[in-house]
């Protein structure tokens, strides 16, 4: 890490000054700001949050038709004239004015049909809190992208920066060559070789400038924000690039995934509302029976009484509707099937996940030993091929080979600890932490 500093220093200087934000930028965002801002303000979160606020809403209005329902009704009529009876010898009977009201106050509690309602109620309450496992699956999913687009952001500009220092080192090694050239010691070719070693790693610097601009760009907007806003900037990602997590065992971590993932927990409560829906089906298949009373005052009606009150039970049965509600509830009983199913190739594909992010993670780490290994030995290959080409046993060419291994050495090992903390943030994800 002797060299890494000062290179990873070095990019970022370069990246400020090429893109002409450095002075105009006003905000520096920590990776735990960005996730917060992400989970605050990222659209398609905002919407699986409006869905569980409607989900909410109505498994509240499910519950309340568990109670009494009161309803206030008024009926005015004015007719074309009175209506009388005849009685004989001009006498007439009144039946009905010309205007008539009827005011009527009514209450109704259902009975039988409170297993269905009741069932209906729980089906709604476990979809609801699917709902808010769904929305923390999609938190950790949000949490998981933000923080691997903002290592790759990092990433690219450590790329960059040693291109850019392998590109300063090749124009040195260009200006010797041509002072070589003017006394005879190297030939244009050897001078022709350099400048395309320069050249290439220039093309390289422009590469990785270009894979961050991207990566920028996409971490704003699950931000929320501009992609092309210049007025932020983004602090080290030091908490992502140390290790503070210890691999746990296989075992452990499929039993941890297995009880911390919200998924899983979502598609249990998911087929806990489908077992609720199905006995909701079935109760339908019951007689509806409804204690009901009612106060009416009549004006108008002459053989009706001005006042009268009735209490009561109303009872109906739809005893044929061509096996309608039967076919509901066998379509409620293959939609719980199908959620068992789902649950388990759920839990089959979580175990997947996990063994290929842990196999991930073992690759990585085992790749950082490889390159810090790979990094000696470039480094040592290319002072002796130097000591060499000054002594006259070694060619530019050799020199040449000797500094683009190091470089790819180099390129190889921060590639490696940024695919290593990448590692590490996938396996949060998949243990659901």
């Amino acid at each position: 890490m002797r060299w890494s500093c000062p290179l990873l220093l070095g990019a970022c200087a370069a990246f400020g000054s090429s893109v002409g934000v450095a002075a105009d930028e006003s905000r520096v965002i920590t990776v735990e700001e960005a996730v917060a801002l992400a989970i605050g303000q990222n659209a398609s979160l905002q919407a699986a949050r409006a869905r569980l606020e409607g989900g909410q809403a109505m498994a509240s209005s499910t519950a309340r038709r568990l109670a009494p329902a009161i309803r206030l009704g008024d009926e005015y009529q004015h007719y074309n004239e009175a209506f009388v009876v005849p009685m004989g010898a001009g006498a007439v009977f009144p039946v009905r004015k010309q205007d008539t009201n009827l005011f009527t106050v009514s209450a109704d509690q259902p009975l039988l049909g409170l297993l269905r309602l009741s069932a209906d109620y729980q089906s709604q309450q476990r979809s609801t809190e699917a709902g808010a496992a769904q929305v923390q699956s999609a938190e950790l999913s949000l949490r998981q992208a933000v923080e691997t687009m903002y290592l790759r952001v990092f990433e690219a500009r450590a790329l960059e920066g040693t291109a850019l220092a392998s590109e300063r080192e090749l124009n040195d090694r260009l200006e010797v060559a041509r002072a070589q050239l003017a006394t005879g010691v190297l030939t244009e070719a050897d001078v022709l070789r350099v400048q395309v070693a320069a050249a290439n790693a220039r093309q390289q610097a422009i590469q990785a400038h270009s894979q961050e601009l991207v990566a920028r760009a996409g971490l704003l907007a699950l931000m929320g924000l501009s992609a092309d806003d210049a007025s932020v900037s983004f602090a080290e990602p030091k908490s992502l690039l140390e290790s503070g997590q210890t691999r746990p065992e296989a075992a452990a971590a499929q039993d941890q995934a297995l009880s911390g993932r919200p998924e899983i927990l979502q598609t249990r409560l998911s087929l806990q509302a489908g077992e609720h829906q199905r006995r909701a089906r079935l109760y339908s298949l019951l007689p509806e029976i409804d204690l009901e009373g009612a106060y009416l005052r009549s004006y108008g009606q002459i053989i009706l009484p001005t006042n009268s009150l009735f209490i009561g039970l109303s009872a109906k049965w739809a005893i044929w509707e061509w096996g309608a509600s039967y076919a509901s509830y066998r379509a409620s009983l293959a939609q719980e099937r199908a959620a068992a199913f789902d649950l388990e190739n759920q839990k089959q594909q979580i175990r997947a996940e996990v063994t290929s992010t842990m196999a991930q993670l073992d690759a990585a780490s085992s790749a950082i030993s490889v390159a810090e290994q790979a990094i000696a030995s470039a480094q040592e290959a290319y002072r002796v091929t130097d000591a060499q080409l000054k002594a006259g046993t070694a060619t530019t060419t050799d020199l040449l080979e000797a500094q683009s291994a190091l470089t790819q050495a180099r390129l190889n090992y921060l590639r490696a600890q940024y695919e290593l903390a990448i590692s590490r943030v996938n396996l949060r994800r998949a243990l659901g932490q």
